[in-house]
């Protein structure tokens, strides 16, 4: 089943002919194994073999196939089968070949459909349409739908893989192997409760942490940490909170808050959770270059972009990942601009960071200026006034220059062509009058007279 796809990984049969042999009394639970066949499977805990459907299950949990063992056909064959491995929950998203909807991997093999592509796009970044794996109907039965995903919180990606780190954690809970039962044990008795104010969080932000917990014995103490450091002991309380500021300053894209209940007669039970750290853009900063080609030694130009409700303390531009440009506190445009050489087909990569007070950061999306040998059409878009009254119009203009030319403008109304000029350099479009408050977006393409095109950043226009 899975040989094509070790061909694929850039495996030969003759390869897999020299996988050091194994026996099949000496395998352990999480075995990978095969047999003369190339198909692979998942050695599980109840002593039976489960089964990769296609690669892209199989590369969800591993990069290769060095871990896999060879054992003999007949000891495969006393191995029962106990069906098929599915993804590992938090890496991909999948869709059914015949049902449009799109689905996050959850434990307990549960498929949740993400309501919205904003959900998607804050869960997986902007390409999570690249992530989106199509899933046979005939291995949809592996899988069972539980509630969408309506909220950008209901669902963290990292926190759901980190928690399922085998393929064991996915299988049904009867292909885990019977022990023998255990010594009656007084139970814990231990009730504890373990909450944060956020899941997901900027640097500078304030986090609270809240437990609370019960036992018959009674609560010695509840301890409360945050990135390894005790920040709250509670002692003789039921109940414990306190609030930290996520770090400012470092590397890190997660945290781990902890929380340590202890009670009386010493019974002690500690819970985890995973804090990770989000530095998009939420909508609120954005990058803009003014042509994403030119020739070597023409100016480029990038401009970043914040919403005025940020409390800006500083802008930084990056380009390739270095800071060519700081723009000081409370400025809501900070431009680049400077003359780029290289060869044709040099990619310059450019970014901004926006620092708040508070020390939060937010990071545009990234975008590219290429040394060409022909360089994109300037265009710009402009309105008398971005906030009109129903019943008004308004003129919006496009103006475009290049050095070989206009050949044609466009003018794009919310992403539709509205009107066309050719020939010009400058276009005029009136809009309105509009009868119901709303929002419009514009802006405007032009193509040079070689043919190549560009398509500025939108302005909106405010109808109330």
């Amino acid at each position: 089943m899975i040989y094509r796809y070790l061909l694929l990984a850039g495996l030969s049969m003759a390869c897999l002919a020299f996988m050091v042999p194994t026996n099949a009394a000496t395998l352990s639970s999480g075995d990978l194994i095969k047999a003369s066949s190339a198909s692979v499977y998942y050695y599980a805990e109840d002593g039976k073999r489960y089964v990769f459907p296609n690669d892209k299950t199989y590369f969800t949990w591993y990069s290769d196939f060095s871990a896999v063992e060879t054992i003999s056909d007949e000891e495969l064959a006393t191995i029962p089968i106990g069906g098929n491995a599915t993804y590992r929950p938090g890496i991909k998203l999948i869709k059914v070949t015949t049902d449009p909807k799109v689905y996050a991997i959850d434990g307990d093999r549960t498929l949740r459909w993400i309501k919205t592509e904003a959900i998607a796009a804050f869960m997986y970044g902007d390409d999570w349409a690249a992530q989106v794996d199509d899933l046979p109907d005939t291995f949809f039965v592996n899988y069972s739908v539980g509630l969408p995903i309506e909220d950008f919180y209901d669902f963290i990606p990292l926190t759901v893989s980190n928690d399922h780190l085998t393929i064991q954690t996915t299988l049904p809970k009867s292909a885990v192997s019977p022990e023998p039962e255990p010594s009656p044990e007084p139970s814990s008795d231990m009730k504890f409760s373990f909450t944060l104010s956020k899941y997901l969080v900027r640097a500078g932000d304030i986090e609270t942490l809240t437990v609370t917990a019960s036992h018959p014995s009674g609560i010695s103490k509840i301890e409360l940490f945050f990135d390894g450091i005790l920040i709250k002991s509670c002692i003789s309380s039921t109940s414990c909170t306190d609030e930290t500021q996520v770090p400012i300053s470092g590397t890190k894209e997660e945290y781990e808050a902890k929380a340590i209940v202890t009670a009386l007669d010493t019974t002690t039970e500690i819970k985890t959770i995973a804090v990770l750290l989000n530095s998009g853009s939420d909508g609120l900063v954005a990058i803009t270059v003014t042509r994403p080609f030119i020739k070597s030694g023409q100016i480029g130009e990038a401009v970043v972009a914040s919403s005025q409700t940020i409390a800006i303390i500083r802008t930084d531009v990056y380009i390739d990942s270095v800071s060519t440009k700081a723009c000081a506190t409370g400025a809501p445009v900070c431009p680049w601009t400077g003359i780029l050489t290289g060869d044709i087909g040099t990619v310059y990569e450019f970014y901004g960071i926006v620092t708040d007070s508070l020390g939060r950061t937010y990071r545009t999306s990234t975008e590219t200026i290429t040394i060409s040998e022909n360089d994109s059409p300037i265009v710009t878009t402009e309105s008398d006034k971005y906030t009109i009254y129903v019943g008004e119009t308004v003129d919006i203009v496009i103006r475009a220059s290049d050095d070989d030319g206009i050949n044609m403008i466009e003018i794009l109304e919310d992403d539709q062509v509205i009107k066309t000029c050719d020939k010009v350099i400058k276009c005029t479009v009136t809009v309105g009058p509009w009868a119901i408050a709303g929002t419009h977006n514009y802006n405007g393409r032009a193509t040079d007279g070689l043919g190549k095109a560009h398509t500025n950043a939108n302005i909106q226009l405010t109808i109330e």
